[in-house]
């Protein structure tokens, strides 16, 4: 399994470093600065109190041909267009676009192509030091785990894949099949929704009745939804 990391702050880098202790063939790419100290120095990492060197790759340039099964985007917001141009001519079949973003994911596909883009959301932090160290770390499952989804709102053979990975690697995750599809119907891109008024406007918006809303034990939001005509479907978040 071939990963590619596109982007090297502070949530590109964490999930490189784990990626590549999960045995995983990892490669970073970087510009810059950035580049320049990974190039020079490797990406280092904390990790109980000592100081490791990843093994991946280092990459100033990403050719076409160049293949992956999973591109995780990690730009910032800013850089996200400039992001997708690069990579539309890269021959790689799935960009997981790591970003937390208003736009429409079919902006993302008109420029790399439909059926590319997995939206996902990191769930990780930390700081870069000035030696380029890295010390971050994932945040708790229960606060915000890795979260992903097709834009379908569908499981497919990626999704099971992906969350392999990520369950190999011991990163948390929540595929989230309901909210993601969602919010994109109501024309944003923001995997997260986070206020009972705008999933029920967005329910709406669908073209689903809401049968039934609550909150359950430990924040996670539970809505039963009804399509015309249907049988009522559910789903936890």
């Amino acid at each position: 399994m071939r990963i590619l990391i596109y982007g090297a702050g502070v949530i590109g880098s964490l999930y490189a470093a784990l990626f590549a202790e999960a045995g995983y063939d990892t490669s970073i790419y970087a510009r810059g600065k950035r580049f320049e100290a990974l190039r020079n120095n490797g990406l280092l990492y904390k990790k109980n109190q000592e100081v490791i060197k990843a093994e991946i790759r280092i990459l100033g340039e990403l050719p076409n041909d160049d293949i992956y099964d999973f591109v995780l985007l990690t730009v910032r917001e800013n850089q996200l267009y400039e992001a997708l141009i690069e990579l539309k001519n890269n021959k790689s079949n799935t960009i997981v676009t790591m970003i937390n973003s208003l736009d429409s994911y079919n902006k993302w596909e008109n420029i790399v192509g439909k059926g590319r883009i997995l939206p996902a959301f990191p769930g990780a932090g930390g700081s870069i030091n000035d030696d380029g160290i890295l010390d971050a770390a994932l945040t708790p499952r229960l606060i915000q785990p890795t979260t992903f989804a097709e834009i379908s709102g569908n499981k497919s053979e990626r999704t099971k894949q992906f969350s392999e990975i990520l369950r190999h690697a011991h990163i948390p995750w929540l595929m989230n099949t309901f909210e993601m599809p969602l919010a994109n119907i109501c024309g944003h891109g923001d995997v997260q929704v986070p206020t009972r008024d705008v999933v029920i406007k967005c329910c709406k918006k669908a073209g689903l009745k809401v049968e039934k809303f609550e909150i359950r034990k430990g924040m996670r939001m539970h809505c039963v939804v009804r399509k015309p005509m249907g049988k009522a479907i559910g789903n936890e978040r």
